[in-house]
């Protein structure tokens, strides 16, 4: 059984996120105003509609700013992914495909090594064949390949070996 080549892959921040977020939330805004000219509400409800609104979309943009990448690299060596950022330096993580789009995967990815802290949380990325079209391939590979010592590969490697 073959396993994917290494692959070195950028990721970059996903731009239209904070774009879409703030949409969104303007969006919540002008719906929310024409709710209130259009019913004619006073008075609590519209103090709380719009608490609720201001809650909500600032943590939809804290949220946003936080989950999302920085600019770095996914590495695939083979035995594991790892996270390369910009001083080259690299740090195992564990990765897991979100929704493949063919010319795009939603991934997340989290340090392996972490057990508390900010880093525990997943982070997320949009990778996209725009970015490396050559290394598309390979890196799609990558990404549905088991590690070259994980057991369930090795047992599958068996088993086509007796047959």
């Amino acid at each position: 059984m073959h396993n994917a080549p290494p692959v070195i892959y950028p990721v970059g921040r996903f731009v239209w996120g904070v774009c879409g977020v703030r949409a969104l939330t303007l969006a919540g805004a002008v719906g929310l105003l024409c709710w209130q000219v259009m019913s004619g509400a006073m008075g609590l409800t519209v103090w709380l509609a719009w608490a609720l609104w201001s809650v909500s979309s600032t943590l939809a943009l804290w949220l946003e700013s936080r989950e999302s990448s920085a600019a770095g690299h996914l590495v695939w060596h083979g035995d594991g992914w790892c996270w390369q950022d910009e001083h080259l330096q690299e740090r195992a993580v564990q990765l897991k495909l979100l929704l493949d789009g063919g010319r795009t995967l939603w991934v997340s990815y989290r340090l392996a090594d972490v057990s508390e802290g900010p880093y525990l949380w997943p982070r997320f990325a949009v990778v996209a064949q725009t970015d490396m079209p050559l290394a598309w391939h390979g890196f799609r590979c990558a990404v549905y390949s088991r590690p070259l010592g994980d057991d369930r590969s090795s047992d599958s490697a068996k088993s086509l070996m007796a047959i």
